[in-house]
């Protein structure tokens, strides 16, 4: 099972809606999903981590996937 973590910003006018995308695909898919603040001690960590430049930033199994919002072929294509 794939596991997304996106990692987003209060601040951000973009990160809404990447969130409400990913909430919205896990209605139609399985996998693990999580939201991390870039504030916050581990959105820190994996800002240092994985090179995180901008939010919202999607990480899918390790790897960066996505920066801002993705479009859903290429979400489903990554998961599968």
């Amino acid at each position: 099972m794939s596991k997304v973590i996106l990692v987003h910003a209060e601040w951000c006018k973009f990160c809404p809606s990447a969130m409400k995308f990913w909430k919205d695909l896990k209605t139609e898919l399985d996998f693990d999903y999580e939201e991390v603040d870039i504030d916050s001690d581990k959105g820190q960590q994996l800002a240092s981590e994985y090179s995180v430049m901008s939010v919202p930033t999607t990480i899918i199994d390790d790897e960066v996937a996505f920066v801002g919002v993705p479009d859903k072929e290429e979400a489903l294509e990554k998961l599968s």
